[in-house]
């Protein structure tokens, strides 16, 4: 079993596998998972993401276009957030497994959101991060869902 601390998330869709494959840390092959998240797995998890940014933030709003702008600006503001290059992600793969639990926890002093990645082989792979980062996660994840050939709405 793998543990590993989150530097980069990126999530592509792959059409052969029909699996949003999250790569985490993809440039550093000794510090990198590939998470294989299925169409179950993601309908089950968006309605609880909501639910969890609902419950712990306030100021979340369920605004598709707001989530955009502070998206984008977040992106703008934060040195973490950068493009990906692709044919890296495929040159640099090594161990893949299926995504079954995320832990989500938050701490009210300090307003983060520690977030922990486990695979069915106990691999994990957590990180700590603001809300702005937490929803920047979560859309870059919802951007990579094949909406019209899972059947899921893109405002889902």
């Amino acid at each position: 079993m793998k543990t590993i601390q989150i530097k980069t998330l990126t999530p592509t869709y792959d059409s052969i596998e029909d699996r949003i494959r999250l790569s985490i840390n993809y440039q550093d092959i000794d510090n990198r998972i590939d998470f294989m998240i299925t169409r179950s797995f993601i309908i089950q998890l968006l309605p609880i993401l909501d639910e969890y940014l609902y419950k712990h933030y306030s100021e979340y709003k369920d605004d598709e276009d707001m989530i955009e702008i502070k998206a984008q600006e977040a992106r703008t503001q934060d040195s973490n957030v950068s493009s990906t290059n692709v044919e890296d992600i495929h040159l640099y793969k090594s161990l893949e497994d299926l995504l079954v639990t995320i832990n989500l926890k938050y701490d009210a002093n300090t307003n983060l959101t520690y977030i922990e990645f486990i695979s069915k082989e106990g691999h994990k792979a957590s990180t700590t991060c603001d809300i702005d980062m937490l929803k920047s996660i979560i859309k870059s994840i919802k951007s990579t869902i094949p909406n019209f050939s899972w059947g899921i709405s893109s405002h889902f």
